[in-house]
């Protein structure tokens, strides 16, 4: 029974599964399809279907840390996914996601950009023939969209380097004649606004945390829908939502992590629900939290966290506060 509860086809399907398969879905990564992500990303999909362009389109997609930029490029990756060609000697990939180097370097931004596609070159090659090379590459698979993840990591260095970088990026752009997605955090946006010409080249798009809102309620709905536990547990109710949000800093990757962790304590110990005194024994530290957390470990102390306040204080600062335990 799952008590008034709709799951999605796939969970209604793992529910009936052994107790390992129904961990092992547990697991698995999930797209969430909340309003602001799809939005996002049917706008990315009109990028690969734009024609080739002297300038091209292009976005910078912002946010914090695990808070779903690399979830909806790989999405995107998915929905366009690699085609083997027989007829060609590359496979079809029209979109190509790939890490930004940790070094912010044009020439290591070439290599490194070489490397993930598996290109062979000459390491002491110039430049100016890496950068032919990766362009031939690049149009030999079909690319209609670069994707380079975590740009933040190759904005590491000096003023500079950021320079170079930036360089590379717009002149790559420019030889392939195809947009390039960026995603970084928000210090890469700072970055990107030295430099007029890349500025106007890279439409911001952000993804905000969360807060507590029928946004964030509706999305803990549909995370319920997902998890193959056979009693209804109410994420979004006036006892979870809150409790939720403060434990996950309103980063959704942090979400999905407490969800399943705390769908594998359900299952496991027979409860077959999330509740308040489950989440509690999961002994899980906020994101923001987590530096004070093991500095306090390290002398040998306890780090504790009064769910219960910091929930009241939330609630009180909303214009409500409920006293209700749950659970």
């Amino acid at each position: 029974m799952t008590q008034d509860r709709r799951l999605t086809e796939e969970a209604a399907r793992a529910l009936a599964a052994s107790q390992d398969d129904r961990l092992m879905f547990v697991r698995r990564d999930r797209w969430i399809g909340y309003p602001r992500a799809q939005a996002v990303l049917d706008d990315m999909r009109r990028l690969v279907e734009y024609p080739d362009a002297t300038r091209p389109p292009n976005t910078l997609l912002v946010a914090d840390t695990n808070n779903g930029k690399t979830t909806l490029v790989r999405r995107l990756e998915q929905l366009h996914p690699a085609v083997d060609d027989p007829a060609r000697a590359h496979a079809s990939r029209p979109v190509v996601v790939i890490d930004a180097p940790p070094r912010p370097t044009e020439e290591r931004l070439y290599n490194h950009l070489l490397d993930s596609l598996g290109a062979p070159y000459r390491v002491n090659s110039k430049v100016d023939q890496k950068l032919f090379k990766l362009r031939e590459v690049l149009r030999a698979v079909g690319m209609k969209v670069l994707v380079l993840d975590e740009m933040n990591n190759a904005l590491a260095g000096s003023l500079q380097q950021q320079q170079e970088v930036l360089n590379a990026v717009k002149e790559l752009g420019n030889r392939l004649e195809r947009p390039v997605i960026l995603t970084g955090v928000f210090e890469t946006l700072v970055v990107l606004r030295r430099d007029d010409q890349i500025q106007n080249r890279f439409t911001p798009v952000t993804l905000p945390k969360w807060e507590l809102d029928r946004e964030f309620l509706q999305l803990l709905a549909s995370f319920e829908a997902t998890l193959p536990l056979r009693k209804a547990s109410g994420l979004a109710s006036e006892v979870l939502a809150p409790m939720l949000l403060d434990m996950s800093g309103g980063l959704i990757g942090e979400l999905s992590n407490l969800l399943k962790r705390a769908a594998e304590r359900a299952v496991t110990s027979g409860k077959e629900k999330i509740d308040r005194s489950l989440l509690l024994e999961l002994g899980w530290v906020p994101p923001g939290e987590r530096d004070a957390a093991t500095s306090a470990a390290e002398q040998g102390l306890t780090y504790k966290i009064d769910y219960a306040a910091r929930v009241k204080a939330m609630l009180a600062g909303k214009g409500g506060a409920s006293d209700e335990d749950g659970g």
